[in-house]
């Protein structure tokens, strides 16, 4: 009896070997697979959308594994000798397009390490619901690459070279990269701004480039969006404004001109604020939106060419027109918002946490957001005002010694 299940239990044993054996096996076939595939892929860094006669122009700029290991272009692209090439196609669909790519490369097309996609004001304008619709729809695409915009055409953006020896896409995700981290509002990444024009306010931001003289890409400034397709470009001196408005800021500095003061003539005083927060907090949402700016931030002075000595009395007045200095360009970045039809700061979205569905249909119909009247909570801190002191090269004068 007891030999009988002995032989049982090794029986039993060689069986969970064999199956154990086979599991390995298998596994290690499938890595296999998957490593060697990786050099008969064609791997996507951008994708440029461009509008077109018939339809849209989609430029995906992808990399060469041939050229990845031999340094050499692929003998069926466009004579490019870097590692990666720009493939363009167009058609009346987003599908369309792609499909047309698909058949001018020799591999598989892969899109999941796509840094950025940029769109041209254009595309934006002219179809952007479908657009975004089919980038949706797309199961290879991820939600975090960068949203961005040109003024120009995108297709142009991903195949300039200039001075840089890597894709284009990638050089554009840095930049954003550093850009974001001192404007919040400039991280324009896909899962954010779609579930911002999916809100009731229909409206985002997003980064735009472009290229210098010298055929780089560069931050250019922003844009605000609507999902109607509205585009209105904020110029580049502007973004500080609107980032003040829309969110965090850090390490930004901020130009103020301290009034007269003393029979003084006024003076331009340099702040460095190292960290700001704002919040929009509803007081009133019929018959017309009551919103109040909740704005906090921590700076110090950094620039202090004053010839006045610093004092108790001098930092207060200095508070005083920093506090102004911050309401007027909190109050410019609304009106931009006003003048640009589009709700990006989210003020119907914000309404519509506190009424009825139709009644937010009927404020939307009328654009009331349009007519909120915004309140300024501003408290700026000013840390270590004892250190803005006159340098040896200057004396209070204003003369040098």
């Amino acid at each position: 009896m007891k030999s009988r299940m002995r032989g049982d239990r090794r029986y039993k044993l060689r069986e969970r070997l064999k199956f154990s054996t086979v599991l390995l096996l298998v596994a290690g076939m499938v890595t296999a697979c998957d490593y060697n595939d990786v050099d008969h892929l064609y791997i996507s860094t951008g994708i440029g959308i461009d509008l077109v006669g018939n339809g849209i122009r989609i430029s995906v700029d992808v990399i060469n594994p041939e050229a990845a290991q031999s340094g050499q272009s692929d003998s069926g692209g466009s004579g490019n000798q870097g590692p990666d090439r720009v493939v363009s196609a167009e058609g009346k669909t987003f599908e369309m397009a792609f499909s047309q790519i698909q058949s001018q490369l020799s591999h598989s097309l892969y899109l999941p390490h796509t840094a950025a996609v940029v769109f041209s004001q254009a595309a934006i304008q002219s179809d952007l619901n479908n657009i975004v619709d089919a980038l949706e729809r797309n199961r290879q695409l991820r939600r975090s690459q960068l949203w961005v915009m040109t003024q120009g055409n995108a297709e142009d953006i991903l195949t300039t070279r200039g001075a840089v020896n890597q894709p284009t896409a990638l050089v554009i995700r840095d930049l954003v990269d550093e850009a974001s981290r001192r404007y919040a509002c400039l991280a324009s990444d896909e899962l954010h701004v779609v579930k911002r024009l999916l809100t009731p306010s229909s409206a985002t931001t997003v980064v735009e480039v472009d290229l210098t003289r010298e055929g780089n890409p560069a931050v250019t400034g922003m844009g605000f969006i609507s999902r109607k397709g509205n585009v209105y470009r904020v110029p580049q001196n502007q973004i500080l404004n609107i980032a003040w408005l829309l969110g965090r800021t850090f390490d930004v500095r901020e130009l103020v001109v301290l009034p007269s003061l003393a029979n003084q003539p006024s003076f331009p005083v340099t702040v460095h604020w190292i960290r700001t927060t704002t919040r929009l907090k509803l007081i009133r949402a019929t018959p017309t939106p009551v919103i109040q700016v909740i704005w906090r931030g921590t700076g110090e002075i950094e620039r202090w060419a004053v010839p006045t000595t610093m004092n108790s009395k001098v930092f207060n007045h200095l508070e005083r027109a920093i506090q102004h200095d911050l309401e007027n360009r909190l109050g410019q970045a609304w009106n931009l918002s006003k003048s640009s039809g589009i709700d990006s700061y989210g003020i119907q979205t914000l309404v519509g946490e506190v009424v009825s569905k139709d009644k937010l249909a009927s404020l939307q119909l009328h654009d009331t957001w349009k007519q909120a009247t915004l309140v300024f909570d501003v408290r700026p801190q000013i840390l270590h005002g004892e250190l803005a002191s006159q340098t040896p090269f200057v004396s209070n004068s204003g003369n040098p010694d």
